[in-house]
């Protein structure tokens, strides 16, 4: 088998053209990801509101019992 000096050539413009279409998909994905992540985020965030605005509102409402408790005569 003799070895030739010729460069082999290939058209690149189908790989190329395959490379862009996965790479618009993963961006989509990221994308999504990220968006998914994002709504996450801002329901637990509400969540933890809700449950801080709670726990003020127990607390608030035992002080008040203890408060009332302490001036009973």
């Amino acid at each position: 088998m003799a070895h030739t000096a010729e460069p082999i050539t290939v058209d690149a413009e189908p790989y190329i053209a395959r490379l862009r279409t996965q790479m618009a998909e993963a961006w989509g994905q990221a994308q999504a990801q990220l968006a998914l992540a994002r709504e996450e985020i801002a329901v637990r965030t509400e969540r933890e509101a809700d449950l801080a605005r709670r726990i003020a509102e127990l607390e608030s409402t035992v002080a008040e019992l203890r408060s009332a408790a302490s001036t009973r005569p």
